[in-house]
């Protein structure tokens, strides 16, 4: 057969091109579709000057005649060489035969055609040269990739990796490394030689140590390694002197480099979720930093000159054990939030914090020992602002009581009350922090849960909508891997919401204006939960009890979240990402949970804790068999059927991700018993699909219509 048209090929190219953003438009048009949906297709007719497209005999034909010849050595029939641009000799040469064969074992078995990897790999080659082997099922990168000197990103995330090899020092160029969701144990020494570095994404692995080479990529800005296994960090960190973004959390730290202040340049560090006692002095000296995330650690103190970083904006030091904070705090005049809930030992905040001009928030529920006299001191000195309530300072019930506040019922002009309960002082926002007793397995502190070990990790806040009294619906938010409660915002929108319709409907006839009068009138509650470990609410997966101590763990916070939940008509479950994940583990004691973007299969997803492959499979079977109790009906918490829905945008990660609940759980038997879940895709090619809809103003309508079917189910 001869070799097909270059022009035949690109009409073909062009149709599916074609075929895809007539899909994409179908979508922002229609909304959301479910899988299996097929959008409208217009009847197409082939112009007289189009070559048709390939058969699939044709197709075939030319791959296979393309596999013979390079296995033989010549280079493959219809293909152009790849030519490259010669500074010397002022011209396009050619680049030389490929040094991978079709028949290198690193190439088989993968998600795509070893002939495919080769054509990458030829592209990549010349001047700033880019790579993506993303997700295609790489157990070890082909050698030939380390030669390509002039290489300025590499992309390898989301394969079975185990080794880097010194080799990736040849790339001189490289600008951009990716190694997220790989199996790697440690990053290579030849990583210094890469001088041009600027990014390391390589969250998600089992890496124990950073190599003292990583200081001499001194052009590195972002250095991303969440989720892994560190002990410490090099102190040759601080010769990285442009580095901006320094991410650690979900680690085994216990220190940070006192030479982390010679990072001048640094904006945000985020080492929360560690085990961490003690913060370095130098970071004060840090003074373009602009956001500080300590949660979650061993602290017992922070520097007192932090008070003198004037970028500061945002500082979070909640969950450790801290028992003052500096008194000059306050003078971090860029602060706008500080979060320090939590705390149990925490006796006072600092009087400098009512000087903040721009302080907008204090977050310090759960601090039992805080002093009520200090407390309505602070309160009653930060100022009104013009237009304006000015900062807010969020306290729980039993700090109210202790600095004499007095609380009463909510009302519409009450801008700071996230529920039904407010204070006679306009800046303090009131919430209940669940106890032993109420939102916790024994022995917990008012943070929440006991994990294994004794030390308290998680975090409950529960907010309701009056006094004295439970709603008929219980909105329990799970919080996603930063673990900090993401979904106040959304929440507080859907509060006014309701209120404001309620308003507007009272007096109007017919069943919409009944529904919208009863939801303002009997609202909703809010759970909000939040893993500070990023530990997708599994357990820390380390210590003699193996999976045991997992088990434990889960149970520990399904406990803390049921006797909460146990106590309400009908509960919704709503996460993101991580958070997503932890409203299916947990759809067993709700009635409807929502996910966006979860991570179920964490083998194979892209975010994850550093735990080891056997982890991950004991926490996919928790999780599938969570939702397989929720929707049969066997959750054991007495509420029949649930629904379950999990959206996914359109990258194919999250797809995959999403998909992974149905088949595990079966398609036909979801057919056959007619079991309420389903995937509900939406046209967005982002991971950060929740914050995509709310941007998009589809969010609130969407969890607002789900809490309508609970209110009227409840009845």
């Amino acid at each position: 057969a001869a070799p097909l048209p270059w022009r035949a090929m690109a009409a073909s190219i062009g149709a599916v091109t074609s075929s895809a953003a007539s899909a994409l438009k179908w979508g922002r048009r229609h909304g959301p579709r479910r899988r299996g949906d097929t959008p409208p297709r217009a009847p197409r007719t082939a112009r007289a000057s189009e070559a048709p497209p390939p058969s699939f005999e044709e197709t075939e034909a030319i791959l296979r005649r393309a596999s013979e010849a390079r296995t033989e050595g010549a280079p493959p029939p219809s293909f152009e060489r790849t030519m490259l641009w010669c500074d010397d000799e002022k011209k396009f040469v050619n680049a030389g035969e490929p040094q991978t064969r079709l028949d290198d074992p690193c190439l088989q078995g993968l998600t795509i055609e070893p002939g495919e990897v080769i054509s990458r790999i030829d592209k990549a080659r010349g001047k700033g040269g880019r790579l993506d082997l993303t997700g295609i099922g790489l157990t070890k990168v082909p050698d030939e990739v380390w030669t390509l000197t002039d290489l300025t990103d590499l992309q390898l995330s989301n394969n079975k990796i185990t080794r880097i090899p010194d080799d990736v020092g040849n790339l001189t160029e490289l600008e951009r490394l990716g190694l997220a969701g790989n199996r790697l144990t440690e990053i290579p020494e030849g990583i210094g030689g890469c001088e041009c570095l600027e990014g390391l994404w390589a969250h998600g692995n089992l890496i124990g140590r950073v190599p003292d080479a990583i200081g001499r990529c001194e052009r590195l800005r972002h250095l991303m390694l969440a989720g892994n296994r560190i002990r410490e960090l090099p102190a040759s960190l601080g010769d990285c002197k442009y580095l901006e973004e320094l991410s650690v959390p979900g680690n085994r730290l216990k220190s940070l480099p006192e030479t982390i202040g010679g990072a001048y340049m640094l904006r945000v560090i985020d080492v929360h979720g560690n085990r961490i006692a003690r913060l370095p002095d130098s970071i004060a000296r840090l003074k373009s930093l602009e956001e500080l995330s300590a949660q979650g650690n061993c602290l017992t103190s922070i520097p007192d000159d932090v008070g003198e970083m004037r970028r500061l904006v945002r500082l979070n030091v909640a969950e450790n054990k801290l028992s003052s904070l500096p008194k000059g705090l306050g003078d971090a005049a860029m602060m706008t939030t500080l979060w320090c809930y939590g705390n149990p030992e925490l006796r006072s905040l600092p009087m400098s914090l009512a000087k903040n001009v721009s302080l907008k928030s204090v977050w310090c529920e759960g601090c039992d020992a805080l002093e009520g006299d200090g407390v309505r001191e602070l309160v009653e000195a930060l100022p009104t602002r013009k237009g304006g309530v000015g900062a807010t300072i969020g306290l729980d019930l039993a700090q109210c009581t202790r600095a004499g506040l007095k609380i009463r019922p909510a009302t519409t002009l009450d801008a700071n009350a996230a529920g039904g309960l407010a204070c006679d002082h306009p800046h303090v926002a009131v919430s209940e922090m669940p106890g032993a007793a109420e939102g916790a397995a024994g022995g917990a502190d008012s943070r929440g849960v006991e994990m294994p070990g004794g030390y308290s990790r998680g975090y409950f806040k529960h907010v309701r909508w009056t006094e004295g009294a439970d709603a008929p619906v219980l909105i329990v938010a799970f919080g996603s891997a930063p673990g900090v409660p993401n979904w106040g915002g959304l929440l507080r929108k859907l509060r006014r919401d309701l209120l404001a319709r309620g308003v507007a409907c009272a007096g109007g006839a017919g069943p919409d204006a009944a529904a919208a009068v009863e939801a303002a009138a009997v609202g909703f509650d809010v759970l909000y939960v939040a893993d500070v470990t990023r530990s997708w609410y599994h357990g820390e997966g380390i210590g003699p009890g193996g999976t045991a101590s997992n088990d434990e763990a889960e149970r520990t916070w399904r406990e803390g979240i049921g006797r909460v939940a146990g106590r309400y008509a009908r509960v919704l479950n709503l996460g993101d990402s991580m958070g997503a994940s932890a409203s299916l583990l947990f759809a067993d004691v709700a009635d409807y949970a929502i996910a966006f973007c979860p991570q179920v299969d964490l083998v194979s997803a892209s975010i994850r804790p550093g735990r080891s492959a056997r982890w991950m499979r004991h926490y996919r079977r928790a999780l599938v068999s969570a939702v397989d109790r929720a929707v049969s009906g066997r959750g054991g918490s007495g509420r029949g059927r649930a629904r379950v829905e999990i959206h996914s945008g359109t990258w194919e990660h999250d797809l995959a991700q999403a998909d992974f609940v149905p088949d595990a759980i079966g398609r036909d038997r979801i057919d056959a018993e007619g079991l309420a879940l389903e995937v509900v895709l939406h046209p967005v090619d982002n991971h950060r699909l929740a914050l995509a809809l709310e941007e998009g103003d589809e969010l609130l309508p969407m969890v607002r219509k789900a809490y309508h079917e609970q209110l009227a189910a409840a009845r």
